[in-house]
Order: C-alpha cells, then sequence, then structure tokens
C-alpha cells in the first residue's frame, strides 16, 4: 500500500477516471472488472486519451506506470487515502427511501445553502454553487465521489446532501462514505428486478445505518412502516429522530391546517415550540417530505423560526408536482412511476379534480415486472389514460403496452410528445391531467446503453408550448 501510495504521489494525477472516454491529459485511469464488461481492455485507449498511469488489478502492457491492486475495492481505497479523504472534510447527508429522495435532498441543499457551501446530488444531476451538471445514476460510482470530494474540499463547501439509491447500497458504491445523517423518507417496494425479493431490498436500503459516522445519526418517517426495522438495526448504537404529520409523539410533528394541489399549511410542533409555515409543495406526500427536509435542518442546529421561514420559500423541484393552469385545466408533471407514488398521487388528485382526471404514462424496461400493477392502478384510479414510452431499455414498446393494459382498454402512443399534444387537446374546462414518469427528464433510453441517451424535448417544454398554443 506504501509503494503505491508513493508512485501514485510520484505521478501526481489531475483526476482519476473510470470511463477511458472522460479521460485527459494527466489523469490516471482507474480499471475494473464489471459483470457485464471489463474496464482492463480500454487502457490503452485511455493511454492514447492522455492517461499518465493505469492502476489495474493485473498486469498490462501499456507505456504508462501501471499499479496493481488486487480488485476495484482497494483500488478506491487507495487512491481515497492519497486524496487525504476529502469526503471527511463535508458534512454527509445520504437520503434514502422508495419516494421523496430528490425532493429532501433538493430542498434540504436550498436549506443549508445560505453562502453556497452545501452541494446536491441525486436524480437531477448534481448542484454546486448554480452549477447543474448531469450524471447518470442517482448515486455515482465510489471514484466519481472521490473526485468531486476533492472539489468540494478544495471550493470550500461544508454539506454534501445526496441521495443514496438502494443499487449504490448493494453496489457498494458509497463505501468510502462516512455519513453524519441517515434519513429514511419510506420504504415500501421498487425494483424488485433487481433486488428480487422487497426484504432484500429493504435490506439493502438498511445498509446505509452501517455507513454512519460513530457519532451520526438517523431520521426516519414515524407514518411509514419501516420505522420498527430502522430503530431495530439502530439499537441504541445512534441516536434518532422522528417525524409524522400522524403522530403527535413524534420528535418533529407536522399539523396540517390545508391542503391544494398549489401548496399546503402546516403548523410544526417541535420540543414545546410551534410554528406556521406556508409551503408551495403541492399534495399530503410534500409534506411528508418537508417534515423530512425540516427534522435534518433541525439536526444541524437551524432553529424552528429559521427552518420554516426557509421552507416558505423553497422552489419548486423540477419536474416533481409541477402545476400548470389554463382556462380551468389544470397539468400535473410529476416524477411519479412506481405503483406505491402513482397510487397516491391519483387518489390526491381524484380529491382536486373538477372534471375528469386524464393519466399518461409507461414503465421503464427494466421495471416490466411491475408494469402490470401500475397499469391496474392508473386504469382504477383515472377517466382517461395513455400509456406511452418511459425509458424503453431496448425492451419492444408493443410488449411493454401489453404488460400495461393486458385487455386493450386504453389508448396507446409511443410517441410521448404525441400522447401529450392529443391528452391536453381533448381535456376540457375542469379536467386534471397528470402526466407522470420522467418529471424534468430531457432524454429517452431508447436502447439498454444507458451511455447513449436518445435527446427528449421533455414533458415540462412539451406542456409549456401546447398550453402557448391554446391562448
Amino acid at each position: 500500500m506504501h509503494d503505491l501510495l508513493l508512485r501514485l504521489h510520484a505521478l501526481s494525477p489531475k483526476q482519476f477516471q473510470l470511463d477511458s472516454r472522460q479521460v485527459t491529459e494527466g489523469d490516471v485511469f482507474v480499471c475494473r472488472q464489471g459483470t457485464l464488461q471489463d474496464s482492463h481492455e480500454f487502457a490503452d485507449c485511455a493511454v492514447k486519451q492522455g492517461a499518465i498511469g493505469i492502476i489495474a488489478n493485473r498486469p498490462l502492457p501499456v507505456p504508462v506506470p501501471c499499479l496493481i491492486t488486487p480488485n476495484f475495492t482497494t483500488s478506491v481505497a487507495i487512491i481515497d487515502q492519497y486524496l487525504e479523504h476529502p469526503g471527511d472534510a463535508l458534512r454527509q447527508i445520504g437520503i434514502t427511501g422508495t419516494n421523496g429522495k430528490t425532493t429532501v435532498a433538493f430542498g434540504l441543499h436550498h436549506l443549508l445553502n445560505d453562502n453556497n457551501t452545501s452541494s446536491y446530488s441525486g436524480t437531477l444531476g448534481t448542484l454546486t454553487q448554480g452549477d447543474w451538471t448531469q450524471q447518470l445514476n442517482t448515486t455515482p460510482d465510489s471514484l466519481t465521489l472521490l473526485n468531486r470530494f476533492k472539489r468540494y474540499q478544495d471550493l470550500g463547501l461544508t454539506h454534501h446532501v445526496m441521495e443514496v439509491s438502494s443499487h449504490a447500497l448493494a453496489q457498494d458504491r458509497v463505501d468510502s462514505i462516512r455519513y453524519d445523517l441517515a434519513l429514511f423518507t419510506n420504504i415500501t417496494e421498487d425494483h424488485l428486478d433487481y433486488h428480487l425479493s422487497v426484504d432484500a431490498y429493504q435490506q439493502a436500503k438498511l445498509r446505509l445505518i452501517e455507513k454512519l459516522k460513530p457519532s451520526g445519526k438517523v431520521i426516519y418517517n414515524l407514518d411509514d412502516d419501516s420505522h420498527i426495522v430502522i430503530n431495530a438495526r439502530c439499537r441504541a448504537r445512534f441516536d434518532t429522530f422522528s417525524y409524522s404529520r400522524q403522530n403527535p409523539k413524534a420528535d418533529l410533528f407536522g399539523e396540517v391546517i390545508n391542503l391544494s394541489a398549489q401548496g399546503s399549511e402546516v403548523v410544526f410542533h417541535y420540543q414545546g415550540q410551534q410554528q406556521h409555515c406556508t409551503l408551495n409543495l403541492p399534495f399530503l406526500h410534500n409534506v411528508d417530505n418537508a417534515l423530512a427536509m425540516a427534522s435534518a435542518a433541525l439536526m444541524e442546529g437551524i432553529p424552528l423560526v429559521e427552518v420554516a421561514n426557509k421552507l416558505q420559500t423553497l422552489p419548486r423541484v423540477p419536474g416533481r408536482s409541477e402545476c400548470y393552469q389554463h382556462q380551468g385545466k389544470a397539468i400535473i408533471v410529476d416524477y411519479a412511476h412506481n405503483q406505491a407514488s402513482v397510487a397516491s398521487l391519483l387518489r390526491q388528485c381524484q380529491q382536486i379534480k373538477n372534471g375528469k382526471l386524464h393519466t399518461i404514462i409507461g414503465v421503464t424496461g427494466d421495471r416490466l415486472a411491475d408494469a402490470a400493477g401500475i397499469g391496474s392502478t392508473v386504469r382504477e384510479l383515472s377517466d382517461e389514460v395513455t400509456f406511452t414510452t418511459d425509458n424503453p431499455l431496448g425492451v419492444p414498446v408493443n410488449r411493454i403496452f401489453a404488460e400495461l393494459d393486458p385487455d386493450a382498454l386504453c389508448h396507446k402512443q409511443a410517441d410521448r410528445e404525441l400522447a401529450i399534444q392529443r391528452a391536453i387537446k381533448k381535456m376540457k374546462s375542469g379536467d386534471l391531467l397528470v402526466i407522470c414518469g420522467k418529471g424534468e427528464e430531457q432524454h429517452q433510453y431508447l436502447s439498454s446503453d444507458k451511455s447513449m441517451p436518445t435527446p427528449y424535448r421533455g414533458d415540462i417544454a412539451i406542456v409549456k408550448s401546447c398550453l402557448s398554443e391554446l391562448a
């Protein structure tokens, strides 16, 4: 280990790269044996791109220094040590759960970002000092994170708020991070194509607790059944903090006063204090999300009155319950894509609609097993349904449609833009259209290669364009 560190110091790399295509002059290329691809095969390409060294798990005939480690995990550990553990210089807040991760992480970032000292990473990409960068996965690989933490350290940031997916936890992508706060929004059922069982999915989520520092704390939703297993996993090793809109005994209780598609009014109850808060986030699930953000902010030392004031000026999360209105018609663009989140959203929409409820939805190619349940739920809770594409990932669209609607009861349109245009034209005054699945995304993964997305205009841009034509 010491010899490898000395050799790294001698190379003095600019950055460490996993993708040979991303290598630039002065970088070190790090090889990894994956399940589908072995990046050792691209070492020569990395050298041609300007790599000054290679970290590999076997000897390679390359014209630059090749540092050999027994496995990729060891490679990351050595790089972390070389960089002097940059992640430890930040307050690390990890947010996981089946639903709500993006809204909570994005919102919490804003609560903590008074002096541009917080960074967000997750489904929306990364946001640092006002600059957005897209990323392939909700939670990046461990090497990307180390490079990022080094940059954050150099910028003088104090907080990193990140979504942590079940895939990332199962694949050890966050092994180099020790969290100060672990926040659980809820754990229901999702990604069974990968985890195979609800229990395995839940166990993957719970691994976030094992990534905590000894002084770490756990925040959980007392209204979600998962609080039982979360408390059992903590077993007095870590302090816990609960939030609820149903149970006044929670550490933070949110009493809902008013609720609409435009926002809500809540009274926070915390340690004998009461604080009124008007949220511009619609629906009950966003009250839960606001309580989660508030809990983390309180744990970070922000007074309750300040938390409430900041929540009142919280920006809308892109593609999450974005509402547009025109001549008595309402359109909601939302990222809801699993059965639980779709059912919750549509049930709440049923309560606020004045006319018909129209729904546009698809399922991704890797969630085919969930299609029947999602299709059934949408047909039950909607007056008009259009099934369309949502990242088919190489799965034939007709096969996805057959799973969503085996009885061929609903309209299908593979072109998502045409599906939205048609639905908006069919709407009458009082109707409500819900467009599920993609949120703010401006791409489609038509093939299984997620490194090659197909540009897509985006649900939000299409809605705005259609409404301007109707004006």
